[in-house]
């Protein structure tokens, strides 16, 4: 799916306590790699989907899936992968806003870390962009209201993740990662328990244990989110979102979606207004 990439060459919101210049949201990339030595003069947050090479204030190091990682002004800023494509998320700011709002999450800065749900910052953005572009005069406080609850709940998921991250084995680990890369593809609990090395009752069992849903409903969730973001491009047809995220049963996309959404995918399309996108 093509992505939103969004330059502003007069940011339309502007001011010493927070300036948005540029919006990214599944931005493909072919395989490069991009180093700034002196970084883009304001806050850069970016949010990889797939393995990439990452540096700052050291040696480039390679990053798993979903690693995000905030560069402050004037630090180096180097990703990219030399040898595959790559697709990202990602925020150009600056002020004192953004700079206390990235203080009172406790976030680190210029260091990589690994995100619970990238759907996060992909909503966060996709409304912030909305504001932006929809107004003549955006509003500066909804838009801090949408970064800072984006920044907290990214803090509170992390802080979470590494409560539980040592209690749970390396397989369950592997499986969750499987389902959150592969949620397209069919998935049989039998399959998932074999990965496990353990039987269906077992890892049923130990899945919501360490994840608090069971494993069939955390892949439906992973699906919803990714079919809520296909449903943003009007020129993919519903039949089409349902297939890419793994059902080829139109009714029966449908009546997962509205009960996860409490809408159809129909009206949860019609609530989205298209935002113009400007390529650079």
């Amino acid at each position: 799916m093509k992505g939103l990439k969004h330059f502003f060459p007069v940011p339309p919101l502007q001011s010493a306590d927070l300036t948005l210049r540029g919006i990214g949201v599944q931005e493909h990339m072919p395989a490069c790699i991009i180093d700034r030595p002196s970084g883009s003069g304001d806050y850069l947050l970016m949010l990889f989907y797939d393995e990439v090479w990452v540096a700052a204030e050291g040696k480039p190091t390679r990053q798993m899936r979903n690693t995000c990682i905030i560069w402050t002004p004037g630090t180096r800023q180097y990703y990219g992968n030399g040898e595959h494509p790559f697709n990202h998320t990602w925020l150009h700011s600056d002020g004192r806003g953004i700079a206390s709002l990235l203080e009172a999450s406790g976030l680190p800065r210029n260091e990589p870390f690994v995100v619970p749900d990238p759907a996060v910052m992909e909503r966060c953005l996709l409304a912030v962009h909305e504001e932006l572009t929809r107004h003549a005069r955006p509003d500066a406080v909804i838009v801090r209201n949408l970064l800072e609850n984006w920044l907290r709940e990214t803090a509170r998921a992390i802080s979470r993740d590494k409560d539980v991250k040592d209690d749970i084995p390396a397989p369950f680990l592997a499986v969750r990662r499987f389902i959150e890369a592969e949620y397209a593809a069919p998935m049989r609990l039998p399959d998932l328990a074999k990965q496990a090395h353990l039987s269906v009752p077992h890892f049923c069992a130990e899945f919501k244990r360490f994840f608090g849903t069971p494993a069939i409903d955390y892949l439906i969730r992973q699906r919803m989110h990714q079919a809520a973001y296909l449903l943003q491009d009007r020129n993919v047809q519903i039949k089409e979102v349902a297939r890419r995220v793994g059902y080829e049963d139109l009714y029966y996309f449908s009546r997962l979606f509205r009960k996860h959404y409490g809408a159809s995918p129909r009206a949860f399309r019609k609530t989205i207004r298209s935002a113009s996108v400007r390529c650079d």
